[in-house]
């Protein structure tokens, strides 16, 4: 077997001794952190997730609510008050020696990005891998620009090099903004859940039509097609899925109905004898 193109052993053991540097530590944290959440949409760490996000919602519609009460000459002035330190020459100064981002900047908003997309994939949205990607995403600007704070008060750039803003690789500064420009119009679209499940329509399919010809769901829960069952049942002459993780107060999944639905309501058609359900409320 030719191994030429392979990596050499010198090389892929200082990318593994690059990755552990003090750059890269919160990249494979937050992955860590991701990968938590997704493997166990029933787990402790998924839950946290969700209720945290479900808490954020709430109270961020407190503020949204007093800007919506407040007059629009103060709301100027507050915007105003925000950007006034951009006027001393020394804030001004201390931005243009901003190293730009680096490999491990790109790779937080490329992970949290990710997991805002995945957690759109499923129906009723798995709110726990939403909200970690959100939240990485509103984050990594704040950790990014306090990490530049402090290390040009030292006279250095992030990486202790000599290349400064007007350098090269001036694409790195639109890249992060661009994946999560993208990202987030694409998880509010029904692009993701689409494409997931025509992905996951062939095995679902295969498990719905053993779980009718033998007449019962054992066996038809854990990742099938990639998507996490967390239950199955027979109802109405089909068999319907629940996708654990998704929703906080209801379930959410998909029902196949080889003759049609039984009933419109609750029901909505994704073609070829399958429909979304989104069970009652239960808060």
């Amino acid at each position: 077997m030719n191994t030429n193109h392979l990596l050499p052993p010198a090389a892929g053991a200082a990318a593994i001794r690059r990755l552990t540097e003090p750059g890269y530590r919160a990249p494979l944290l937050l992955a860590a952190v991701l990968a938590a959440v997704a493997a166990a949409p029933g787990g402790y760490a998924h839950l946290a997730a969700t209720l945290l996000t479900a808490s954020a919602g709430m109270l961020a519609m407190l503020p949204l609510a007093v800007v919506h009460l407040l007059p629009a000459p103060v709301l100027v002035l507050l915007a105003l008050a925000a950007a006034a330190p951009a006027a001393f020459p020394a804030v001004r100064r201390r931005v243009r020696r901003f190293h730009r981002p680096g490999n491990s900047a790109l790779l937080g908003c490329l992970l949290a990005s990710g997991a805002v997309v995945a957690g759109a994939s499923v129906p009723g949205l798995d709110y726990g891998l939403c909200g970690a990607g959100l939240a990485a995403l509103a984050v990594l600007p704040f950790a990014w620009t306090v990490r530049q704070l402090v290390l040009t008060s030292g006279g250095r750039t992030a990486d202790g090099r000599t290349a400064r803003v007007g350098g090269g690789g001036r694409w790195r500064w639109v890249a992060a903004p661009l994946v999560a420009g993208i990202a987030v119009p694409l998880a509010c679209s029904d692009v993701p859940r689409e494409a997931r499940f025509a992905l996951a329509r062939p095995a679902l399919t295969v498990a719905a039509r053993q779980a009718l010809d033998g007449g019962t769901t054992r066996g038809a829960s854990g990742w099938i097609g990639g998507l996490p069952i967390g239950n199955a049942e027979l109802v109405g002459g089909g068999v319907r899925f629940t996708v654990s993780g998704t929703g906080v107060f209801a379930g959410h999944g998909y029902t196949y109905f080889p003759s049609g639905a039984p009933a419109p309501d609750g029901y909505t058609p994704v073609g070829d004898h399958w429909y979304e359900w989104s069970g009652p409320d239960r808060f």
